[in-house]
């Protein structure tokens, strides 16, 4: 079940100097997600810097004023007046028409602010503002991946919000990830995130041990403390639903300054469970670095217990069969620029319910809802599952 699970760290930096450079900002030591923050929305300026470079990021416009092509008096060149230079986005239906995309205005941004101190065309400079944001989002997910002794290859990459459908297919393609998936409602993927997560509790105990000289009834009573803490807080929130609870510890090499985390068997631990444990922490520390110190003495300094309710039944499907009206029914084609062909193309536009669950489209094209769109660029194909999710699989790889 790991693979299904959020990696948790027990720091979080905020405020770093350096972006995505660890240890320039300030730690706090409290249980968090383990995620790397891009400032990648479609609000992000784009700028020429003083070595005439162009740099997107982090400060955002916003949606008041917003981008240039809200025509609410912004005057920055942001993401969204790049898409829609680019043809991805269509100006009377964005936002489900209740912000009408004035391209013309984004155009003259564009021209003034990126094209010409590049001397570039407006299609190509907003190309590029879209390949820089790409590539520092690949750029961070190899540095997360790297520190955090993953291969993001192996990965399938998850997009939602009222952007990231956009830009999803050119990331993967950068990350040799082969699998995309647009969660139905992607456009409030957060909200409902927030609406459907279940409940947790999760409590920490420093008490530093060595493995080869463990106390093993100390242990058990402090893990046997921890549960029935977090259990007693998370019945508060939900007295009815069956509590599971996970324990881990944080351990390292005797001398090093950073842990690592591994998770405990359930039931006792006894002399059984710590060979078995100080195997899975080898194998951690293999993957974190390369390389394993089989002589040096392993310590134990911090141990957690996590109380959740289990994940609910979620239905994402609609209640009426939808009807699967295949590749054959496009909307009207529109034109593109598109990045491999450095030109302008017809592609097909597809609403998203009328993509087959069995067919795939070949790309490059675009799928449009209420709440985003997203671009299937060429060498990818798209159809959407049963449950409404809309997969983008590289055409090179195996489809599942």
């Amino acid at each position: 079940m790991d693979q299904f699970q959020p990696q948790i760290s027990r720091s979080f930096e905020f405020g770093r100097v350096h972006r995505h450079q660890k240890g320039s900002g300030l730690p706090i030591r409290i249980p968090v997600i383990d995620l790397v923050e891009i400032g990648a929305g479609g609000g992000s300026i784009a700028r020429i810097d003083n070595l005439s470079r162009l740099q997107v990021g982090p400060d955002s416009a916003g949606s008041a004023p917003g981008p240039v092509s809200y025509n609410l008096g912004g005057q920055n060149v942001t993401i969204t007046d790049a898409n829609a230079q680019l043809g991805l986005l269509d100006p009377a239906a964005f936002a489900d028409g209740k912000v009408e995309l004035n391209v013309a205005l984004a155009a003259a941004a564009l021209r003034q602010q990126v094209a010409a101190p590049l001397g570039l065309g407006v299609d190509h400079a907003a190309l590029a503002v879209t390949e820089i944001i790409a590539e520092n989002m690949a750029n961070a997910a190899r540095v997360h991946a790297s520190e955090s002794g993953k291969a993001v290859e192996d990965y399938t990459l998850i997009a939602f919000g009222g952007a990231a459908p956009l830009h999803a297919a050119r990331l993967a393609a950068k990350l040799g990830i082969k699998k995309v998936v647009i969660p139905h409602a992607a456009g409030v993927g957060s909200a409902l995130g927030f609406l459907w997560a279940p409940v947790a509790y999760q409590a920490v105990r420093s008490f530093y041990q060595r493995l080869d000289k463990l106390d093993f009834d100390a242990v058990g009573a402090l893990l046997s403390e921890l549960s029935q803490q977090v259990r007693q807080v998370v019945e508060q929130a939900d007295a009815h639903a069956p509590i599971n609870i996970q324990r881990s510890v944080y351990l390292r090499y005797s001398g090093q300054g950073h842990e690592v985390p591994v998770a405990l068997d359930d039931g006792e631990v006894n002399a059984q469970s710590l060979e078995a444990l100080h195997r899975r922490f080898t194998l951690a520390y293999r993957q974190l670095y390369g390389r394993s110190l089989d002589h040096v003495a392993v310590e134990a300094i911090s141990w957690t217990v996590t109380a959740s309710t289990p994940a609910p039944d979620i239905n994402t499907s609609s209640s009426t069969p939808r009807p699967d009206l295949g590749p054959d029914t496009p909307l009207p084609r529109r034109d593109v620029f598109s990045a491999r062909q450095q030109q302008r193309i017809r592609v097909p536009v597809y609403r998203r319910e009328q993509l087959s669950t069995v067919t795939a489209a070949s790309g490059p094209l675009l799928v449009v809802e209420t709440e985003t769109s997203t671009w299937v660029d060429e060498g990818f194909s798209a159809k959407v599952t049963a449950e409404g999710h809309l997969i983008l699989q590289q055409n090179n790889a195996a489809q599942g």
